[in-house]
């Protein structure tokens, strides 16, 4: 049974963060960190709630506006995860960085494959409680 938006909302609390809020967002990451290059390719990041993919998409275009190399684009693919609670949202993140991807440099199956590894179906407050049991 396919829920509505407000039934979706209230379950699961599913908003969509407007583009001009995640680009704000991003930019105090920078402002908040002077001298580091937040967006390195190298940099990781961890999107808890990525929805379709707006953080996911925002971090990865300015990491790739970065890259120079091939090797730069992976590397900066491979630092970026991003989990989901509702299926349909990963299947669109993941066809969301595909298509990003595509924008920069052309995706082997290796480059789809850290996608389908890296934007994952789970319950975040849970991964991440379970993490924190491992930190004591």
């Amino acid at each position: 049974m396919k829920l509505s938006k407000a039934e979706r909302v209230k379950k699961f609390g599913e908003v969509f963060t407007p583009s001009e809020v995640v680009d704000m967002m991003c930019d105090m990451l920078g402002e908040e960190n002077p001298g580091v290059d937040v967006f390195a390719p190298e940099t990781t990041f961890l999107e808890p709630t990525c929805g379709d993919g707006a953080f996911v998409l925002e971090v990865l275009r300015r990491k790739f506006n970065r890259c120079r190399t091939r090797r730069e684009y992976i590397v900066a693919l491979e630092s970026v995860y991003g989990f989901e609670i509702q299926a349909d949202n990963v299947a669109k993140c993941i066809e969301n960085v595909k298509a990003l991807c595509s924008e920069y440099f052309r995706p082997t199956q290796g480059d789809i494959q850290i996608i389908n590894d890296h934007i994952i179906q789970c319950d975040a407050l849970k991964v991440m409680k379970m993490l924190a049991q491992f930190d004591h």
